[in-house]
């Protein structure tokens, strides 16, 4: 019978699991953030019959980078999101 030779993934360091608690709490925070957001957004629809277009910009930089967040924490990515690497922008 023929061995089949399974290659073992590195096991990760404790830089990478101090990290990945650390993002984990900045993504508790951003739910609550999200819920503030959605309230003013709501309060601004019914006051001026559209959303504020600052907190429209600051939520699809906040949407990108939840995804930078899940993609390290899921270890899809050895990329360190903010604080370490860069707040995605626009163009990203």
């Amino acid at each position: 019978m023929e061995e089949i030779e399974v290659e073992e993934a590195p096991r990760p360091s404790f830089d990478r699991i101090l990290y990945t608690i650390l993002y984990l709490i900045i993504g508790r925070f951003i739910s609550m953030v999200l819920f503030v957001i959605t309230i003013t957004q709501f309060i601004y629809s019914w006051l001026g019959d559209e959303p504020n277009d600052k907190i429209l910009i600051f939520t699809e930089g906040m949407a990108e980078y939840t995804k930078q967040l899940v993609e390290y924490v899921g270890f899809n990515t050895n990329t360190k999101p903010w604080p370490i690497g860069d707040w995605p922008s626009k163009e990203d």
